[in-house]
């Protein structure tokens, strides 16, 4: 009693006492986490986690610490807790404590130059950058066979660059880093090794908040808040296939001796390498205009023989190529009629092969100007001058064509299959990615292209 009346008397003559002690515990509310670089995965786990943390009752202080500092900071508790972390790092740091929510997938990516080393498997490159203190990344090289030269560069953000100035063969670098410029490159293998997730990490010392941060989590999974954030950030979710389809459609163009109308040609016969074994198919060939519209209505699941530049709806292509295809090329009467080309002359008369969709590439010609028909008429037709260009690759053409004033319209290309952006069409490209590159190590795609010439052209092997 009496120990009761003296603190009263206290608090009466002392507010300042309630004032400190409501300070102090405010202080134990405060949680220090690394402040993340602005990539977009890693603000939206940033926004996601203050979410979190502000449910049970915690702010989080944003410190400014590097990412090679953040384990070693987490794992002597001067971090509560690290941001997002693959379980890797368990083995180097035991003591730390997992929150059991998927907090973000990620995928560690190998990026290689095609026309360097073809699909650029492991052991037809000579050379891989990477991030110094990326353990995964890390963990990857360790694996790679010692003769290849391995170089681990201290700023992750300099791998970008890494890959446009060709410094290496191939340089492995986490999805969320990776420029888009790169992703869009076509002559660029960007191929996934690992596809995982991150979780947030706790110290030794803030192990207690593992139950309340995970119910946080769900709840906010539950109410819809890591859907609107996804939403907010362009986090894409990729939806796992239930079950294994049975029976796949293939499309492609009506291109002679490649996908020719029977069945039988080089990529039809790398499809059937391929997909034979495990799944029941029906190939079909057409024009290529139509076979790009049975993809798009879903009248087939798989489009062969697409560039990367073909606007294709909601699609997704393929990391390995099958083919690399020559350039194309603009054939001239004269040497003043390809001036005019040059020019963008819009009356400018041109044949093309019909169904060919090859117009695209030179979209400022009038299509009341364009005559679409038999390749063998294009070549008759600016033989005799009725037409001033002729837009097709050198190996379509006859010796006269072939003769003219040229220019190259589109670089030689790779070729690729493409898939729907669904769970199916993610299952069926991770199927084809694994397949192929393993047809590719085993030299069999060797002996689908008919000789040596069209085998090299293809850019499989180096």
């Amino acid at each position: 009693m009496y120990k009761k009346l003296v603190f009263c008397i206290m608090l009466t003559f002392c507010p300042t006492l309630l004032w400190a002690a409501s300070e102090g515990q405010e202080t134990r509310k405060i949680v220090n986490l690394r402040d993340p670089y602005s990539s977009i995965k890693m603000q939206y786990a940033k926004e996601l986690l203050s979410a979190a943390y502000n449910d049970i009752g915690f702010k989080i202080n944003w410190m400014n610490v590097t990412s090679t500092q953040e384990l070693e900071l987490v794992n002597s508790s001067k971090l509560a807790g690290a941001l997002a972390r693959h379980p890797i790092i368990e083995q180097e740091f035991p003591s730390l404590v997992r929150v059991p929510f998927e907090l973000l997938d990620f995928k560690l990516l190998k990026v290689s130059d095609r026309l360097r080393c073809g699909y650029c498997l492991d052991e037809d490159i000579n050379s891989i950058i990477f991030a110094k203190g990326a353990r995964i990344s890390e963990q990857y090289a360790h694996l790679l066979r010692s003769t290849m030269d391995k170089l681990a560069i201290n700023s992750s953000p300099k791998l970008n660059e890494m890959i446009l100035k060709r410094r290496a063969d191939s340089v492995l670098i986490m999805d969320f880093q990776l420029a888009t410029e790169i992703a869009k490159d076509h002559h660029k293998i960007v191929e996934t090794i690992t596809h995982a997730y991150d979780y947030h990490y706790l110290s030794p010392n803030y192990g207690y908040l593992k139950q309340p941060l995970t119910n946080a989590l769900l709840k906010l999974e539950q109410n819809g808040t890591v859907a609107k954030l996804q939403q907010k950030y362009k986090i894409t979710v990729e939806k796992k296939l239930k079950e294994k389809p049975e029976k796949i459609r293939f499309v492609s163009g009506n291109w002679e001796d490649y996908t020719n109308a029977d069945g039988s040609g080089i990529y039809w016969g790398i499809i059937d390498k391929l997909f034979d074994s495990d799944f029941e198919m029906t190939k079909s060939s057409s024009i290529w205009v139509r076979a790009i519209r049975a993809f798009e209505t879903n009248k087939a699941d798989v489009l062969v023989g697409a560039y990367r530049q073909d606007k294709i709806e909601n699609a997704l292509f393929s990391s390995f190529h099958i083919d690399y295809e020559y350039p194309l090329y603009v054939f001239a009467r004269n040497d003043a009629v390809l001036t005019r080309f040059k020019a963008e002359d819009k009356s400018l008369t041109v044949c093309l092969d019909s169904g060919s969709s090859l117009l695209k590439y030179a979209n400022f010609l009038q299509k009341e100007n364009v005559i679409e028909t038999t390749l063998t008429q294009c070549d008759l037709l600016i033989d005799k001058g009725k037409v001033d260009i002729v837009i097709e690759f050198d190996y379509n053409v006859n010796k006269h064509t072939l003769a003219l004033p040229k220019i190259e319209l589109i670089e030689a290309s790779p070729i690729f299959l493409v898939f729907h952006n669904t769970a199916q069409g993610h299952f069926l490209k991770s199927y084809f990615d694994e397949h192929i590159e393993k047809l590719a190590r085993d030299n069999v795609l060797k002996n689908v292209f008919p000789n040596n010439i069209t085998y090299k052209q293809a850019h499989i092997r180096p």
